[in-house]
């Protein structure tokens, strides 16, 4: 269980990277890759860098570009496309299983995808837009699109804009949790409400930091997230 009232790690507080250094966060895709894959399976074509055949370089603030425009299928399956681009980098571990599952269920994960864009852009509670991608018990409604996946998914739908309330979650930043505020964090497979616990929790903490700057800068709770996935780092 998450505890949701652990003050803020003093060693997160101190490696706060700022929403500048957020934003520009980029990991290298093989697009040329992505491009083969999209084709082979019928599937719709990406749009802009994804679609060129090199090596490219993804930053979150060009996901979250994606994440402004109109919640349509079209939309939802280029930010799809660069939301799972940007989680897999340049390995792109199981690309080929996770398209396969697309493209299977085309029809059904497009609605799922809008549904679950809408809900975050109209501000539904975190945990039932993030149910909309996942059961109760955690696993993907969308093959080999699970609840790590999902959270990106409806991070970058929130658009560039918005005070993120949806965080991503997944492995990395989970574990390295387990030493403050979440003791017995599962590696995969979290529940809905565990994951607006969780999000509620990185909300907090970035008021806390806020309130620690005395208010001379807006702390994000992606700036929180980040520095958890970034902890221990350092030491392996």
């Amino acid at each position: 269980m998450i505890n949701e009232n652990e003050p803020l790690p003093e060693d997160i507080f101190a490696k706060l990277p700022g929403s500048a250094a957020v934003m520009s966060h980029a990991v290298f895709v093989d697009s040329d890759r992505w491009k083969r894959a999209l084709t082979a399976r019928g599937l719709p074509p990406a749009e802009g860098k994804l679609g060129n055949a090199k090596r490219i370089s993804v930053t979150r603030k060009e996901v979250f570009d994606l994440g402004d425009q109109a919640p349509t299928v079209a939309n939802a399956f280029q930010l799809f496309f660069y939301s799972l681009a940007w989680g897999l980098g340049t390995r792109a571990p199981r690309l080929h299983q996770r398209l396969d599952g697309l493209s299977a269920e085309q029809e059904k994960a497009g609605k799922l995808l809008v549904t679950a864009w809408t809900l975050v852009r109209n501000g539904a509670p975190t945990g039932e837009a993030y149910g909309t991608l996942t059961t109760n018990r955690g696993a993907g409604r969308i093959p080999w699109f699970g609840p790590a996946f999902s959270t990106k998914f409806l991070y970058f739908a929130q658009g560039s804009t918005a005070h993120p309330r949806h965080v991503i979650l997944d492995q990395v930043v989970s574990n390295n949790l387990r030493q403050d505020a979440w003791p017995q964090a599962p590696k995969a497979g979290w529940w809905p409400e565990t994951y607006e616990r969780y999000s509620g929790l990185l909300g907090r903490w970035a008021g806390q930091a806020g309130e620690r700057l005395e208010g001379t800068r807006l702390v994000r709770a992606d700036e929180i997230e980040l520095t958890l996935f970034r902890r221990h780092r350092s030491n392996g």
